[in-house]
């Protein structure tokens, strides 16, 4: 029988008492597991050392890693096992990406692309290759990323929280893509749960 294989997209954060040497260390551990355990690898995105939006075990910075990764859904509990036990790793996040999803990552890796084509080019008097054009998901609504914090406070008060459907004025369908994307968003502490001044 044959083993069904998705797409999964992984955020974990590292502890910040690192050293880029051990970080490096231990990016290529979880990233050799996931390959071990039968994933293929498509991308490893280091974010770098960010400013946690609120305390995770008792540290305000962490090291951000994103990887996206093809493999059978049995590997998933193998890989987030391993994320658990290692005390480097503050907090993790796994998700199975659907159409919209894959979509959204296809536009943001074509944009990615782009940029840096253009800042290779950059100095040249003639750019031979120009930007690519985003990929557009017809008829249907741009896809609720839950790393695109900017875009997700919005759709929040001054004290952190969700605003109702009352006040974004937006469709049920896309006012719970919106609060699911938040709630992701804070697990990961991309954002707080309440504000600074109310804490």
């Amino acid at each position: 029988m044959r083993v069904q294989r998705r797409t999964y997209e992984l955020t974990y954060i590292l502890t910040s008492v690192l050293s880029s040497d051990q970080t490096s260390v231990v990016v290529s551990k979880i990233t050799a597991a996931v390959q071990s355990a039968g994933g293929d690898v498509k991308q490893v995105d280091q974010w770098g050392m960010r400013r946690l939006a609120y305390p995770v075990a008792k540290k305000r910075n962490g090291y951000y890693v994103n990887m996206v990764f093809e493999g059978p859904g049995t590997m998933v509990p193998r890989i987030e096992r391993l994320l658990t036990i290692d005390d480097h790793v503050l907090r993790y996040l796994t998700l199975a990406l659907d159409t919209e999803m894959l979509l959204s990552l296809e536009n943001r890796l074509v944009r990615a692309d782009a940029a840096a084509a253009a800042k290779a080019a950059e100095g040249e008097e003639e750019q031979e290759q120009a930007a690519q054009p985003p990929v557009v998901i017809p008829h249907r609504p741009r896809y609720i990323d839950f790393k695109d914090t900017e875009f997700l406070k919005r759709y929040t008060n001054e004290q952190g929280k969700i605003l109702p459907r009352r006040f974004t004025m937006v469709s049920a369908r896309r006012q719970r893509a919106i609060t699911r994307a938040i709630k992701r968003a804070r697990h990961l502490a991309l954002m707080p749960f309440v504000a600074d001044f109310v804490r």
